[in-house]
């Protein structure tokens, strides 16, 4: 178990800005300062203290798959025997397609996504085979659920109300303005979303070494990133958290069975909340598995976790639902689209 951090309330409010809003701008530090009401020089000092306690994973960009090279998705959940969930777990972290493994309590004990983007390398079904090979655990005790529709993957938690007054509003965000940057990103473009997506470093002006890496100013990297933005190849900019640092030590996969006719309706209710950072339809097996609807909720104990799976039950009229909590995490990293 990590070790948590203590936040006073400037941290909270600084770790809520820069994961909803991080500034791009030569100097983003004054920006944020001035929003908080505090100096650049503490903005910076406060955010890397925070990077250097682990309590920031990240600063980098969201990208958006349906705007660069397709992705695809599926989540695997296996019957693995206590006595080889040591090797299977090995086997399975070696695959850098794995962004995701935990193990869980429900008699299908571990729980992984395999994520393929581009043309280049395997394609997913063939890693799927391939890692199902490797392991040999029997098809029987195997469940391959890949995805069919994305609502929402957006990872933030939720340290300040600021505007946000009560947790039981959903939270939906406007769509964002287009700006005619319809244009598949260039060289330059790429090299700039390559190293932005692996990260941006927490110092005084964190675009400097992607503008020396890709070899252009810092005003060109700033440029050409809000264009990015504002076109939806990025989705968001700004840092990851590492949640158990701060205390959110409870994390569940909410298996939903909801009638086709209402995926659409519930889905899109469930992912205007907040508390839920993923949402997704998946295929199902029939006989086997009929949960076609997946969430993940984040919190402070299981029994908050608990608590908003009942109410979101009640809100969306499905009382069809399995609480799958984590009891380890075994990895935990993030999507890289190929560029």
């Amino acid at each position: 178990m990590e070790e948590h951090c203590t936040l006073d309330n400037r941290d909270k409010e600084l770790l809520q800005y820069l994961q909803d809003a991080f500034p791009v701008a030569k100097s983003p530090w004054a920006e944020i300062g001035e929003k908080l009401g505090i100096t650049a020089e503490e903005v910076l000092s406060r955010s890397q203290r925070l990077s250097s306690d682990g309590v920031i994973r990240k600063l980098r960009t969201i990208l958006n798959g349906q705007k660069i090279q397709a992705c695809s998705s599926t989540l695997m959940a296996m019957r693995v025997p206590a006595e080889r969930m040591e090797d299977v777990v090995s086997v399975v972290n070696e695959y850098m397609s794995v962004t995701h493994n935990y193990q869980r309590e429900h008699d299908y004990n571990l729980w992984f996504t395999v994520t393929t983007c581009g043309s280049g390398g395997k394609g997913l079904r063939s890693t799927v085979e391939e890692i199902k090979e490797r392991i040999g655990i029997p098809d029987s005790d195997v469940l391959d659920l890949p995805t069919t529709r994305v609502f929402k993957v957006d990872v933030r938690f939720k340290f300040t109300d600021f505007k946000d007054n009560g947790e039981d509003t959903p939270k939906v965000e406007m769509e964002r303005t287009k700006m005619g940057t319809d244009d598949d990103p260039d060289e330059t473009d790429q090299a700039i979303l390559r190293a932005a997506q692996e990260g941006i470093p927490v110092v005084k002006e964190p675009f400097e070494g992607i503008a020396k890496e890709a070899g252009i100013s810092q005003d060109e990297v700033i440029a050409r990133l809000k264009k990015l933005i504002n076109g939806s190849v990025i989705k968001r900019l700004g840092i990851s958290i590492n949640q158990r640092k701060v205390g959110i030590v409870a994390n569940a996969v909410v298996a939903w069975k909801v009638p086709q006719e209402q995926v659409d309706s519930v889905g899109n209710v469930l992912a205007a909340y907040r508390e839920i950072t993923h949402c997704y339809e998946r295929v199902t097996m029939p006989g086997k598995w009929e949960h076609n609807l997946f969430t993940v909720i984040h919190g402070y104990s299981r029994e908050s976790v608990e608590e908003i799976a009942e109410r979101l039950s009640e809100v969306v009229g499905i009382s069809d639902f399995l609480v799958l909590f984590s009891n380890e995490q075994f990895k935990r990293t993030s999507v890289m689209h190929p560029y």
